[in-house]
């Protein structure tokens, strides 16, 4: 593992294999899947990563860990690129993302282009 991994939080397996897979092959940076915000949020209280996508499904929870990262609450830089996934956004939850400096939405179900070019807007970032 090495600080230039993005951290992937996705709680579908097959969502997250993809991604993984995706990434690996085409030489991008390496993903780390966890399932979940817990598991996510003990991740980046160890070490630090190059970019962080994290799926909205577990909002609240997700909207929390972000604001612990934005927040200098872990062990990633405060100012990590962060992406989210999702089915949709409301009004609040895009103000939130804002606030947050999300710097990327891939709206599911997305395409594996998509996935692409935020991880390269991640590491370049």
């Amino acid at each position: 593992m090495s600080a230039r991994d993005i951290l992937l939080v996705e709680p579908s397996m097959l969502t997250g294999s993809i991604i993984v897979s995706t990434a690996r092959q085409l030489s991008l940076p390496e993903v780390r899947q966890v399932a979940s915000v817990r598991t996510a949020e003990q991740h980046l209280a160890q070490r630090d990563y190059a970019g962080v996508i994290v799926s909205l499904e577990e909002q609240k929870e997700a909207m929390e860990l972000l604001e612990q990262v934005r927040s200098s609450r872990l062990a990633v830089a405060a100012s990590v690129p962060v992406a989210v996934t999702t089915a949709q956004v409301d009004a609040q939850t895009a103000d939130q993302m804002k606030a947050l400096r999300v710097r990327r939405v891939l709206l599911k179900p997305f395409k594996v282009k998509d996935v692409i070019t935020t991880i390269e807007l991640l590491k370049n970032t």
